[in-house]
């Protein structure tokens, strides 16, 4: 067999398993096995994937916004602390709230934004609000907040994690 068959039957090959491997893509994608409810648990692999890739997109693409000087000043945590009670608190819960219906029916469930154990990195957290994040329950708020508005919450974010419900109380009231 010559050098140039060879090649023709490697090209072959691979080009047949391309059109075998798009056709069992396209049937599985037509045959309605996956389930989408949000009222069922994603598969783990499937889950891991999704997760997976909005992290490397989430740092391929965010965190290049610059912070205002005084991103962590007080005014703007207590302006951030508003705006995540009024806006935030309903999917990702606060301080001895119980999570609403809304925030119970999402899956993926939000993640608990105030938790101790979260970063929270401001200029993640402003990319992350200003742009949503696609096939999960956040919506884009730089279509309906200013970019001032976003950092506010990114500092409250910041600041509130761990935070206890007499501080947050403390905070979204505006006293000091």
């Amino acid at each position: 067999m010559s050098t140039r068959s060879r090649l023709a039957t490697v090209v072959a090959t691979a080009v047949a398993l391309l059109v075998l491997s798009a056709a069992a893509g396209l049937a599985f994608i037509y045959s309605g096995l996956y389930n989408v409810a949000a009222s069922s648990k994603d598969n783990p692999v499937i889950a891991w994937m999704l997760h997976r890739t909005y992290e490397a997109s989430l740092h391929r693409h965010g965190g290049k916004d610059l912070p205002p000087a005084d991103l962590m000043s007080l005014e703007n945590v207590r302006a951030g602390a508003r705006m995540y009670d009024s806006t935030c608190a309903l999917c990702h819960g606060a301080p001895d709230r119980p999570l609403s219906a809304v925030g119970q029916g999402i899956e993926p469930a939000a993640p608990q934004l105030l938790a101790a154990s979260r970063r929270n990195n401001p200029p993640l957290m402003f990319w992350v609000i200003k742009h949503g994040v696609n096939m999960t329950a956040m919506p884009s708020f730089g279509k309906t907040q200013s970019d001032a508005t976003i950092w506010q919450l990114a500092a409250f974010l910041y600041n509130g994690r761990g935070i206890t419900k007499d501080r947050y109380d403390t905070l979204k009231s505006g006293a000091n």
